[in-house]
C-alpha cells in the first residue's frame, strides 16, 4: 500500500503581531503533525526560516528559492522525505508596484513545486499563494480579480504540462472562495479534486478588526490523480492554536486553518501497469 501525507498552512507571516514567539510556537505544533511534507505560505522574511527548521525536528529537507529578503512567494516546503528536484515559477503579472497589488508584487509571489517518488509513483506538489484580491468582489470585470485569474491561468498551464502518470497536488492559499468563477475554472480545466468540497468549515479566520465577510474559504488541496488509478482521498480542517496558554491573544498562532491530506494506492497494482506498458 502506498501512502502519501501533507499539510498545507498560510502561517500570517507578518513582521509585527508576536511573529518570533508566535511563529516559533506554530512550527513545535506543526512538528507534531503525521503529514510527510508541510507547505508553508507567508513565510515572509529570510529571519523566519531558522526559527521554523528550529521547530521542525523532524522535517530534514527545507525547500525554498532565495529572493530578497523573504524566499520567493513567501513559499516554503518541509519534507520528511528526499526530493528528487524541486523548482520556482514566478506568476508572469503579480500586480504592480504602484497598487494595492503592491505587497503582493514585494513578495515575488509565484509557484514553488516538488517532486518524489514515492513507492514508485512520481507525485508532484505544488504550493502556491495567489494574489490577494483585497475589494472581496470576485467579478470578472474586477481588476484583481483578472489578476487572479491570469495566474489561475498560468497555475494551469503549470499542472497540464506535468506527466499524466504522476500525481499531482496542488495547496496552498488561492485567494478566492469556492463560488468564484476563479474556482471553478480552476478546478474544471484540470480535472481536480477538491475533497473538502462539501465541507462547510472555512479556512480563513479573520483577524480581529477585519470583517466577517472574509470568513470564508480561500485555501485549498486539489487532486488530479493518474488515469486507471484508484486512490483512497482523505482531507481534513485543522485549527491551530496554542491550547498551552492562558490568553487567548497568545493562543493565537495564524489567521488561516490547516489543511491536511491523505492519500493511498494499491502500489503492487501501481507496479503491474506499469510493467504491462513496456
Amino acid at each position: 500500500m502506498g501512502e502519501f501525507s501533507l499539510l498545507s498552512l498560510n502561517t500570517f507571516g507578518v513582521p509585527l503581531y508576536m511573529g518570533w514567539s508566535r511563529l516559533g510556537r506554530l512550527a513545535r505544533q506543526l512538528d507534531c503533525s503525521p503529514a510527510r511534507l508541510i507547505c508553508l505560505q507567508e513565510v515572509q522574511q529570510h529571519a523566519y526560516l531558522p526559527l521554523i527548521q528550529r521547530g521542525l525536528t523532524s522535517y530534514p529537507h527545507a525547500i525554498y528559492e532565495r529572493h530578497v529578503y523573504a524566499p520567493k512567494g513567501g513559499l516554503a516546503i518541509f519534507s520528511r522525505l528526499p526530493v528528487i528536484q524541486h523548482r520556482f515559477e514566478a506568476f508572469q503579472d503579480m500586480g504592480t508596484w504602484h497598487s494595492l497589488s503592491f505587497p503582493d508584487w514585494a513578495t515575488h509571489k509565484g509557484i514553488l513545486s516538488v517532486h518524489l517518488e514515492i513507492d514508485g509513483l512520481e507525485v508532484i506538489v505544488l504550493n502556491t499563494h495567489l494574489n490577494a484580491n483585497y475589494s472581496g468582489v470576485w467579478r470578472r470585470t474586477n481588476p484583481l480579480a483578472q489578476i487572479e485569474q491570469r495566474q489561475v491561468q498560468q497555475l494551469h498551464q503549470a499542472i497540464h504540462a506535468l506527466p499524466k502518470e504522476a500525481l499531482v497536488i496542488a495547496c496552498g492559499d488561492f485567494n478566492f472562495p469556492r463560488h468564484s468563477f476563479l474556482y471553478e475554472e480552476l478546478v474544471a480545466q484540470n480535472d481536480l479534486l477538491d475533497p473538502l468540497v462539501n465541507d462547510q468549515r472555512t479556512s480563513y479566520r479573520p483577524f480581529p478588526l477585519v470583517s466577517s465577510k472574509w470568513k470564508t474559504s480561500l485555501d485549498y488541496l486539489l487532486v488530479r490523480q493518474p488515469a486507471r488509478q484508484d486512490f483512497q482521498v482523505r482531507a481534513e480542517v485543522v485549527e491551530i492554536s496554542d491550547a498551552q496558554k492562558w490568553l487567548p491573544f497568545q493562543r493565537f498562532l495564524t489567521d488561516h486553518n490547516a489543511l491536511t491530506l491523505h492519500l493511498g494506492w494499491d502500489a503492487g497494482h501501481l507496479i503491474n501497469m506499469q510493467d504491462s506498458q513496456m
